[in-house]
């Protein structure tokens, strides 16, 4: 009887993980198209460093010069800590597989290998095709760009 509990926990544990992220994930992909039909299209040049915020501070095109280094730094930062973000998650959730495999017979920890890898594969599968969602746009030409060790889509 307490095996069969540990097996219904398990299950239901990694079914609520997959249904967190998935929650989270859809959320953010909704909310990165919302904020891309709000957002007027930009261009490629040297004017918009900063985006909307150089704009709605009407910034002179010294200062914007100067708030270049700062965005480029935040950047980067952010950039490294996505990835660690990212990483870290990755460790997680393989420790809770570890953890979650010593309650599962054979043929359940089979299961749960089979379906890890089918989710690795569908991220490989994403990080080939990113290059066709992104229409062929350079980094340089306005469009949103983003490190493919961050991650699948936001």
């Amino acid at each position: 009887m307490a095996s069969t509990v540990k097996i219904i926990l398990a299950v239901s544990g990694i079914f609520l993980a997959g249904a967190v992220t998935g929650g989270f994930a859809g959320l953010r992909i909704a909310e990165h198209y919302a904020r891309e039909k709000r957002q007027p299209p930009r261009s490629g040049g040297g004017e918009l460093v900063g985006g909307r915020l150089a704009e709605q501070l009407d910034l002179t095109p010294e200062q914007k010069q100067s708030i270049r280094p700062i965005l480029m730094r935040t950047n980067e930062d952010l950039r490294r800590v996505r990835r660690e973000a990212f990483g870290r998650t990755a460790e997680l959730i393989a420790r809770m597989d570890a953890d979650i495999s010593r309650l599962l017979n054979e043929t359940q920890r089979a299961r749960l290998r089979e379906i890890r890898a089918k989710e690795e594969e569908r991220r490989k599968q994403w990080l080939n095709e990113r290059p066709k969602r992104n229409d062929g746009r350079s980094p340089g030409s306005g469009a949103p760009s983003r490190d493919s060790s961050e991650g699948p889509p936001p």
